[in-house]
């Protein structure tokens, strides 16, 4: 006899609680473990730690180690290299731009191959991303203008409008410090500032973005029965490169499009269905910033 061919499979309610229990316990376990690794780096990093050690270690140099006794030599070590990288996350967190020099190895290379480096750095999600890049160098001879040598900026980030802003180079521009009058005269201090807050704006918008999936489980796959029928919101995306524009799919088949500015802040709303637009939801999207859409979402569904 030929089994049926019919692909539906029946759900299995035992099955489906105890992978939800294991996935509980998965999660259960990844949290103590993020909180062990942040508590043994809060005692190693800590100024009484390190001197009870240092006590400890002279004491033993003192006296003859016995085959009982707690060689510190590796707690010391781990909690100097925990201090240095305290120390340099705080230093990223709080600058957030650094510079340094680079010697290009290319024998032709302008300016004796001398290339000032800008270091951004960005968190997000308590964690920090890689760090972006900017090379610059001096190309024209007899004049200090600074122009961009190499980047690792997105393509999504105005590199170009900042730079003609900031670090002019064309006919009529000025170095920094310069006195000529009616000159457009470079500055690199506030190029980098704006440079930083594009790249940040773009990472918090993008961070938001994605919390917003994970808290509509837009990421999560769901059963024909049970989470499916809860399901509100069918998509949550970025419209544009910059993800200065949101797109906001529901179920019911409204679509909106937010426009977000360089603070966060939801300056335009347009919400549409088949009945035409929905100026309630509009205006309790645009309501408030990007962070608190998620609730304002729920206030028109329960």
């Amino acid at each position: 006899m030929i089994p049926p061919t019919d692909d539906s499979i029946p759900e299995d309610p035992i099955g489906a609680q105890l992978d939800n229990e294991i996935s509980a316990l998965h999660e259960q376990i990844s949290a103590l473990k993020a909180q062990r690794s942040i508590q043994a780096s809060t005692i190693l990093s800590s100024q009484s730690t390190r001197l009870t050690l240092n006590r400890l270690r002279a004491s033993q140099k003192q006296v003859k180690p016995s085959p009982t006794t707690t060689d510190t030599t590796p707690l010391l070590s781990a909690s100097t290299a925990q201090l240095s990288h305290s120390r340099e996350n705080l230093y990223r967190l709080c600058a957030g731009i650094t510079t340094f020099r680079i010697q290009d190895p290319d024998p032709n290379a302008v300016d004796d191959g001398k290339v000032l480096g800008l270091r951004i750095d960005v968190a997000s999600s308590g964690k920090f991303l890689r760090p972006y890049y900017i090379m610059l160098n001096k190309p024209f001879p007899n004049s200090e203008l600074l122009r961009v040598h190499r980047h690792t900026i997105p393509p999504c980030i105005p590199l170009s409008l900042l730079v003609d802003r900031y670090l002019p180079h064309g006919k009529g521009s000025a170095s920094m410090g310069s006195k000529e009058p009616g000159a457009r005269k470079q500055d690199l201090r506030r190029f980098a500032r704006a440079l930083r807050k594009e790249v940040v704006g773009h990472h918090n918008r993008v961070g938001v973005i994605k919390s917003l999936r994970k808290e509509f489980k837009l990421d999560e796959k769901v059963s024909r029965k049970g989470k499916g029928r809860e399901r509100v919101i069918a998509d949550i995306s970025a419209a544009d490169a910059e993800a200065k524009q949101v797109r906001i799919e529901w179920v019911d088949g409204r679509i909106g499009r937010c426009v977000v500015g360089d603070e966060g802040e939801v300056r335009k709303c347009v919400v549409i269905g088949e009945e035409g637009r929905d100026f309630e939801t509009e205006r309790r999207v645009a309501r408030g910033g990007m962070e608190g859409i998620g609730e304002r979402l729920r206030e028109g569904i329960y």
